[in-house]
This record gives structure tokens, C-alpha cells and sequence, in this order.
């Protein structure tokens, strides 16, 4: 019986310290993506605080965003840029494998974010500073 404690107490540990890592490996980081209504290559530069804001591949600023990650649960919502949506926030599952970012949406009332990032591959670019 203690023995199925400790291995149940083992898996809850290790869950908890993936969602923990999963927190970490997002701040400061870069992720690129292409938009195909945009004909570019994306990045998306996640701060190290609760910011995050895209450019595009020659270094314009298309949205800036509130972004807070709480497990694997992304919320943004922007507040500036050419392409930024004042509908509200939206909310994504994020899924990390390796040097790929996944967003999966949740919830998100603005259709152009989720059109350009639900379901897409990102890959981890180097951050700027």
C-alpha cells in the first residue's frame, strides 16, 4: 500500500514539474511562424513578464499582447498594433516537442488570431534581447 502511495505521489510530482518547465521554457523566448494571409514569416517574442509582441520577418511590430501562461494554458490579449484584436482575450492550450510550439484554441472571439495560430507549428527562434 505504501509503495502505490509513493508511486502515485512520484507521478503527481513529475506532472507538476513538466507544467512548471513548460512555464519556464516560454519566457524569453521566440517562436517563428508563417502566415499565409500575410505572405510572411512571423515571430512571436514571449517576455519575460506578462508581454509578448509579434514581428514581422523584416522587424515591424504587428501586435503587441498581455500574455499570462498559467500550466499549459496560454491567455493573450492584445493592446496595440496594425493587426491587433480588440475583441477580447483568447485562450489556447500550448503544447511544447522539442523546438515546436503548438497552440491549440480553447476560446479566442477574435478570428484572425486564431486563424493564423490554432493548430500551427512554431519553431523556437533565438530571442532578442
Amino acid at each position: 500500500m505504501h509503495k502505490l502511495a509513493a508511486i502515485f505521489f512520484f507521478v503527481f510530482v513529475m506532472a507538476g514539474a513538466s507544467r512548471l518547465q513548460a512555464q519556464q521554457t516560454l519566457k524569453g523566448t521566440a517562436w517563428k511562424f508563417y502566415v499565409d494571409a500575410l505572405h510572411d514569416t512571423l515571430t512571436m517574442h514571449i517576455g519575460l513578464a506578462d508581454t509578448s509582441y509579434t514581428t514581422t520577418s523584416v522587424g515591424d511590430v504587428v501586435v503587441r499582447s498581455v500574455s499570462r501562461l498559467q500550466n499549459d494554458t496560454l491567455r493573450m490579449r492584445d493592446f496595440a498594433g496594425e493587426y491587433y484584436c480588440p475583441d477580447g482575450e483568447g485562450v489556447y492550450r500550448i503544447s511544447i516537442e522539442g523546438d515546436y510550439l503548438t497552440f491549440f484554441m480553447i476560446s479566442d472571439p477574435c478570428t484572425n488570431r486564431s486563424d493564423a495560430i490554432n493548430g500551427v507549428k512554431f519553431r523556437k527562434a533565438t530571442a532578442s534581447k
